[in-house]
């Protein structure tokens, strides 16, 4: 078969390539071996990534849990010492500091409260009493916060060392009498206590560390108790801003995911933090130990699957391979196309073989009638032969018919190009008339509009003149009556000024009678005197007249002062009335002669409206003149495009017409030099209808 395959000519010169099967062999186990490689890199990140969430989540789920049991110890302290502080008998034995009271309220609390230690300190925080397991007495506890704040007033607590207790966790309650703090109950857990950290790592399965600042106090971690954090990111975000710390951390070489939340006392100061964590060592493991079941399981399933794909793409190349043979033993053998591919299995190379045995049928069919149009090809190539001679005949007959239309045409194109340039020198006048005509029109309307604007301005300086007339008119008037009511008020100015000159001359009168009177009353004084006791009552009258007099004489000096100065002011007024009286004279007269130039010009403005309309009806007429001018010049301009078009029309159809006959003469040429080849390629059709008839004989239908 090899042999055979290398003497065919549509290989010669081709590349051996590595045989389908094997390509799709490795293409299937590559695919198989990267797919259960990709599936176990997945699935190991997924379940990595699974767990490191898990794992925070947990950790997260156990410093909530830590924070509600110490937010318990903290509720049951300050009910414990709220109670205990507000009782009559611990207020009188703090009062007292008497330790027996004490004894006996401590024995009841130890069986009904929850607590750890205990202590009642008085006013100066010292202790008084603080039970079998509590701080001892006499020591001073005022340096602690919760206590310091206590006997300040205020119950407090708070996470800090107190008595022998590294972390406590510390609720402080005043104890009060009527004049004020007189002690404090102080209970307290103790967080370093085994029971707190293992509490923890029973409940949860993690680490726990109970932190001072940043000094371990307590831990289930071996050897670090008594360390120092290292870590100044986690004590800055802890310690210093009081947040919680979660993530990955290192501690004596091993690592943790850890979660670090802060002990806060009331006022949200941080004064310790408490450790979860679990170690990524369990993770690692847990990991490793997924590694070694998925890896092996992925190489087992992909070492199946390439066996079974070998299998199956090997069973496909040998059906693959029984149609091969079967076309090759067609196409070697006589051309018998009565053979057909054995069809083994309904699938996508069965409906292949099905339909390459369809393609045999057709091919045999065509094969067939094929033989017997051979015939009927040679019996058509003669008669080909003798329709090509009388074919070139006609055709130069039509050639000499063809040359003799162009001649005329070319003769009729001329014409009509000459009766273009006549009509296009027509339209060209005709539109130098039209656009004189349009400036004409123009210019009439221009004119036009601009005396029927100055008509309207005349006729609004008209109304204007009329309204100054008429308000001239109205001022005269007003004037009129203005210089009456004046003339009138100088009048009664005058009136007054007489008056008031009388009443000067009255004044006088009076001041005179007033010097007469005072004589008579120095008189009288003088005739009293000389009378003695007897005239001591005409005295007294004398006096009383003097006085009279003085009075008299004084008010007619002011009345003299006051009348002058309105003689003087009625002067002043009767100066303003004449000059205001002359200036009304001359307001009226330049009234009247504004009121004539006036009429003057309104005379001058009814003419010129006349004038303009005359002028107005005579743009009229002639702009109707231009109107009839302009549409006899648009409908011959109309007329003169239509004729155009025509005649553009005529020389288009000439043109093209003599482009036509060119074309039909150069193509009756060419039929005719294609008439001598045909006779040739007749010929030639002969010649290869007998050699294809050669090649169908071959074929056995």
């Amino acid at each position: 078969m090899a042999s055979k395959i290398e003497n065919n000519r549509w290989v010669e010169g081709t590349k051996k390539d590595i045989q389908i099967e094997t390509k799709l062999i490795g293409l299937i186990g590559g695919v198989i071996i990267a797919a259960s490689v990709a599936v176990a890199t997945i699935s190991l990140t997924v379940f990595d990534r699974n767990q490191v969430q898990a794992t925070e989540a947990q950790l997260l789920h156990s410093a909530d849990g830590a924070m509600r049991v110490t937010d318990d110890w903290l509720l049951t302290l300050k009910t414990a010492a709220s109670i205990s502080a507000r009782r009559a008998d611990v207020v009188e034995a703090t009062y007292y500091e008497d330790r027996d009271m004490f004894k006996d309220i401590v024995d009841t609390y130890t069986e009904d409260l929850d607590y750890e230690y205990m202590a009642f300190v008085n006013a100066d925080g010292t202790v008084i009493y603080g039970g079998e397991d509590g701080f001892r007495q006499g020591v001073n506890l005022s340096s602690t916060y919760a206590v310091r704040k206590a006997l300040s007033g205020e119950m407090a607590y708070s996470f800090e060392p107190i008595g022998d207790t590294q972390c406590g966790a510390t609720y402080a309650y005043p104890v009060k009498d009527d004049e004020g703090v007189i002690g404090a109950a102080v209970f307290v857990y103790d967080l370093t206590t085994e029971d707190f950290i293992t509490l923890m790592q029973a409940s949860y399965d993690v680490e726990c560390t109970i932190f001072m600042g940043d000094l371990r106090v307590k831990s289930t971690l071996e050897g670090v108790e008594g360390t120092i954090l290292d870590n100044r990111s986690i004590v800055d975000q802890v310690l210093n801003r009081g947040e919680i710390f979660r993530g990955e951390n290192r501690i004596k070489g091993k690592d943790y995911f850890s979660v670090y939340f802060p002990l806060k006392n009331d006022e949200g100061t941080v004064e310790g933090m408490i450790f979860i964590a679990k170690s990524l060592e369990d993770i690692q493991a847990i990991k490793f130990t997924t590694l070694k079941v998925v890896v092996p399981v992925s190489l087992i399933l992909a070492a199946i699957l390439i066996f079974l794909s070998y299998r199956f793409v090997h069973w496909l190349m040998w059906r693959i391979g029984n149609v091969t043979k079967q076309l090759e033993e067609m196409a070697t053998g006589e051309a018998d196309l009565t053979k057909r591919v054995t069809l083994r299995v309904i699938d996508e190379i069965g409906f292949l073989v099905i339909n390459f045995n369809k393609f045999c049928d057709k091919l045999q069919t065509i094969i067939g009638e094929t033989k017997k149009s051979k015939e009927e090809l040679s019996e058509s190539g003669e008669s080909m032969s003798a329709s090509t001679q009388d074919t070139a005949s006609a055709i130069t007959q039509i050639i000499a018919n063809i040359d003799s239309i162009s001649h005329q045409i070319n003769t009729q194109n001329q014409s009509v190009q000459q009766t273009a340039g006549a009509v296009d020198e027509i339209s060209a006048n005709i539109d130098s008339l039209n656009q004189m005509i349009e400036h004409q029109s123009s210019g009439v309307s221009q004119a036009s509009a601009a005396v029927e604007q100055m008509i309207g301005n005349i006729s609004s300086v008209n109304n204007s003149v009329e309204k100054m007339a008429s308000s001239f008119e109205e001022l005269e008037s007003n004037a009129n009556m203005g210089f009456k009511m004046q003339n009138d008020v100088n009048e009664r100015i005058l009136q007054i000024e007489t008056q008031s000159e009388m009443l000067q001359d009255a004044n006088m009168a009076i001041s005179s009678i007033a010097e007469q009177t005072n004589l008579l009353a120095m008189n009288a004084a003088i005739e009293a005197a000389h009378a003695g006791e007897a005239g001591k009552g005409f005295a007294v009258v004398a006096d009383e007249i003097r006085k009279l007099s003085e009075t008299s004489s004084a008010q007619s000096k002011t009345i003299g002062e006051q009348l002058t100065k309105i003689k003087s002011q009625i002067g002043e007024v009767v100066a303003a009335s004449n000059e205001s009286s002359r200036s009304f004279g001359v307001v009226s007269q330049k009234i009247q002669e504004t009121d004539q130039l006036v009429m003057q010009i309104k005379a001058a403005m009814e003419e010129q409206n006349q004038g303009s309309q005359q002028i107005t009806s005579a743009l009229k007429t002639m702009n109707d003149s231009t109107e009839e001018v302009r549409s006899a010049s648009i409908e011959m301009s109309n007329g003169n495009k239509m004729i155009l078009e025509e005649v553009q029309h005529l020389q288009s159809a000439t043109t093209e017409m003599k482009g036509s006959m060119d074309e039909m003469s150069n193509g009756a040429r060419k039929i005719n030099e294609t008439g001598a080849a045909l006779a040739g390629i007749s010929s030639q059709v002969q010649d290869a209808i007998d050699k294809i008839g050669g090649q169908i004989d071959l074929f056995k239908v």
